[in-house]
């Protein structure tokens, strides 16, 4: 027995501290990568009933499993800047926000718009240093050609994506005031750029910045954005396991691959079957640790909960499987483990909600 465990009473004490730290800006739900691996459709719908109706998408087909699921009056602004020619035909159709984050996407969408005889509603995507999609700030002629020769194309906001707002203030405040610049050269040439936002769940919670029309969280609303606990937010996700086999082991017995374990005194083990595969020990924000981060990632020690009682794992996560010790846990097969987990890295599991 193994399942991905999502508590909804704990999505929805993340929300509420989210809305009370927004003091009133719009949240627009962020559902990419299948709402955090917490599962798109029923996440969403959790979040309607709890008043959210701004839902933000990186994949088209999301646009479409969520209209013809009854989220028909809901605005869904799809993340990605595309100019290719299907997914704007599909976004269009499924009335949703496109982003223009290129001159090359905003005539894209305004020729098949133009096509239907209809307005597209778009927000422009400005670069501030993620580097992947938006204009550049100094490309703000580009930007005014959006207002003055695309006909077809209404902007309803403005928007920049931070690249390390759990991690560097500095670089996230350079970067906001860039988006800032950018939204004043807009003013000034005589446009509306809209709602703007900027404000991922990191840097609401990390820093008082000024929260503009509307505020993006996606890890928030998992209480699993990197760093140092925030007070308010709590962690969703955890995989239950039953133990697969419970026995004593002797001392010098070796356990694992590769870098293996070695007990140093007679140990009872149990073993889980779950491993990196379904994503226990897995730390998607591994690659941009520091060096000291990383050493002390490597040292520290994984535990899991059994009965109430803290069990070490031991040596390293398997792929499929999991070794612990257990020899001061009363527990028997099938008794029920609890591994904390992110649900973006959780994969092959069901999921429960509670």
């Amino acid at each position: 027995m193994k399942n991905l465990v999502i508590d909804l009473r704990v999505v929805r004490n993340n929300l509420r501290a989210i809305k009370d730290r927004a003091d009133g800006a719009e949240v627009i739900a962020d559902l990419s990568a299948n709402a955090s691996g917490m599962g798109l459709l029923p996440v969403a719908q959790f979040l309607r009933d709890e008043g959210i109706r701004n839902f933000a998408i990186s994949d088209t087909a999301d646009a479409a499993l969520l209209r013809s699921n009854g989220f028909v009056t809901e605005d869904l602004m799809m993340l990605r800047s595309t100019a290719d020619p299907n997914d704007i035909s599909e976004l269009l159709t499924q009335n949703v926000i496109c982003t223009a984050g290129s001159y090359d996407a905003a005539v894209a969408i305004n020729g098949i718009a133009e096509s239907r005889r209809m307005t597209a509603s778009v927000q422009i995507k400005i670069d501030t240093g993620l580097g992947r999609y938006g204009f550049q700030p100094t490309e703000t002629d580009k930007v005014a050609a959006i207002y003055r020769y695309m006909s077809s194309l209404n902007v309803v906001g403005t928007f920049t994506t931070f690249s390390s707002s759990w991690r560097s203030k500095k670089r996230t405040f350079h970067q906001l005031e860039r988006f800032n610049s950018v939204l004043d050269r807009i003013i000034a040439m005589g446009f509306e750029p809209g709602a703007a936002h900027a404000l991922d769940g990191a840097a609401l919670f990390r820093y008082d910045i000024e929260h503009m029309d509307a505020i993006r969280v996606s890890t928030a609303l998992a209480g699993r954005i990197p760093g140092k606990p925030i007070q308010g937010l709590a962690r969703v996700g955890y995989i239950e396991a039953g133990l697969e086999e419970v026995g004593w082991y002797p001392k010098g017995h070796t356990i694992g691959a590769e870098h293996g374990f070695t007990t140093k005194a007679p140990t009872k083990i149990a073993i889980l079957s779950v491993g990196y595969f379904h994503g226990f020990g897995v730390d998607r924000y591994i690659v941009e640790r520091s060096l000291p981060d990383l050493i002390r990632h490597r040292r520290r020690k994984a535990y899991v909960r059994i009965n109430g009682q803290k069990a070490r794992v031991l040596g390293s996560v398997g792929l499929l499987h999991t070794m612990v010790d257990v020899t001061k846990v009363d527990c028997t097969v099938g008794d029920i483990a609890l591994l904390d987990v992110d649900p973006v890295n959780v994969k092959g599991l069901p999921i429960v909600y509670r």
